[in-house]
């Protein structure tokens, strides 16, 4: 039976215990390749992923190193590649320089307030979950913007929450947060 949280814990704290208990549930996600995500079809996401893996490619430093003719032939499968490209050397730059701030990272090109975390997903989680729809801004407090393994992890793992179980027709019989989820409980 669903049971609420304790009434001393704070709203950052019950994020927390959700990320840990995702992460139990699903293990750690791969962030980066979501970036293949952005115009393309899952199918041609698969693809590049194939391409890279076939590569040898598993991590973003690997990627950087190969000439954006090379990468635009295996991230063909996808949309708009060369924005991508664009795009990932920019993110790469933000992430080498140390300075990585949400500011930061909407200067780079192809970023903007359409590629934040918070996404679909993201809401709808937060509205079901603690039976309240905060506003973007206030989503962004509570997810520690400061801590990129913890931002970046939390926002796939939520993604795969949703396309799990926290869908537009919820299937929360099995879902790893059902105990504390406000939705689940009634």
């Amino acid at each position: 039976m669903p049971h609420p949280f304790p009434a001393n814990m704070d709203l950052k704290e019950k994020v927390y215990w959700a990320f840990l208990k995702l992460l139990c549930a699903f293990g750690r996600q791969n962030w980066w390749p979501r970036i293949w995500n952005i115009a393309g079809v899952e199918d041609n996401v698969e693809r590049v992923l194939e391409n890279l893996k076939r590569m040898g490619i598993r991590s973003l430093e690997d990627l950087l190193k190969f000439e954006d003719e090379v990468l635009e032939e295996l991230l063909k499968p996808t949309a708009f590649v060369k924005r991508k490209i664009k795009t990932i050397r920019g993110i790469f730059g933000v992430l080498r320089s140390g300075n990585l701030s949400r500011e930061e990272l909407l200067k780079v090109y192809g970023v903007g307030e359409e590629t934040d975390v918070i996404d679909e997903y993201t809401l709808r989680w937060f509205g079901r979950f603690f039976g309240f729809s905060p506003k973007k801004g206030e989503i962004r407090e509570i997810l520690h913007f400061d801590d990129l393994f913890y931002l970046k992890e939390m926002h796939a793992l939520i993604d795969e929450l949703g396309k799990r179980f926290c869908k537009k027709e919820p299937l929360c019989g099995n879902c790893p947060l059902r105990v504390k989820c406000s939705f689940a409980r009634k």
